[in-house]
C-alpha cells in the first residue's frame, strides 16, 4: 500500500506542476519548462494537430499507455524532437529498437519505440539536434506488423538516476512544430536520408 500511495502522490505532483501551478520558491513549474523546450513533432511531415489523442489510451493491468502512437508509412524519418543527447539504444521485446534521450538541460527523458532503423553513426552520448534523423518508423517490438508507428513518450527525469522509470507527460500541448527533417526542404528529402539510416 505504501508503494501505491508514493506513486499516486508523486504523479499528483507531476499533474500539479504540468497545470501550471508554482512550486514552492518560485522555481519554473515542469509545465513551462517543458513548453520553452519546443519540441517538435518527431516524425517527418506531421504537424502537432495531427498527432492522435491515445495518451490515455487504457492498458493491462488498469494502466494508461503514457505515450502518443504517432502512425506513417513505413521507412518515414524520426525525428530528434528537441536538441540534446542520446542516453541509450537498446532492443526489447516491447519497444523493439528505442532510442532515450534527453534535452539539454536533462530535465525531460524522450523515448521512441518500434524503430525499423537507427541512423548511421548514432551512439550513447550523440549529440542531437531538432529535426536530425535519428531512425525510421517500423513495427519492431510489439507494435502490430500492418500499423507502423512511432511510440513517443516524454518522461520527467527522476532524480534518483533511473532515467527509464519517471512520470510520463503527455507531449501534444508542447508540440509547437511539424515534423521536418534538419536542413531538408521536403519530407521525400528525408525520406531519402532515413534510408540510408
Amino acid at each position: 500500500m505504501k508503494g501505491r500511495w508514493s506513486g499516486w502522490c508523486s504523479l499528483a505532483l507531476v499533474a500539479f506542476q504540468v497545470a501550471g501551478c508554482s512550486l514552492p520558491g518560485g522555481e519554473p513549474t515542469l509545465d513551462s519548462a517543458l513548453r520553452a523546450r519546443q519540441l517538435m513533432v518527431p516524425v517527418a511531415g506531421v504537424a502537432p494537430d495531427q498527432v492522435p489523442d491515445n495518451f490515455r489510451a487504457p492498458r493491462s493491468g488498469a494502466h494508461i499507455h503514457g505515450a502518443v502512437d504517432i502512425p506513417a508509412p513505413r521507412g518515414t524519418p524520426v525525428l530528434s524532437a528537441d536538441d540534446g543527447r542520446v542516453l541509450r539504444l537498446q532492443q526489447n521485446r516491447k519497444g523493439g529498437l528505442t532510442i532515450y534521450a534527453t534535452d539539454e538541460s536533462e530535465h525531460f527523458i524522450y523515448y521512441y519505440a518500434h524503430l525499423d532503423a537507427y541512423c548511421h553513426g548514432l551512439a550513447k552520448d550523440t549529440r542531437l539536434v531538432r529535426g536530425q534523423v535519428i531512425g525510421s518508423v517500423g513495427t519492431t517490438g510489439d507494435a502490430h506488423r500492418r500499423e507502423p508507428h512511432l511510440h513517443f513518450q516524454v518522461m520527467v527525469r527522476p532524480s534518483d538516476g533511473r532515467w527509464w522509470s519517471g512520470d510520463a507527460i503527455d507531449p501534444r500541448p508542447y508540440f509547437t512544430s511539424a515534423g521536418r527533417a534538419k536542413g531538408k526542404r521536403t519530407t521525400r528529402a528525408a525520406r531519402r536520408d532515413a534510408r540510408s539510416c
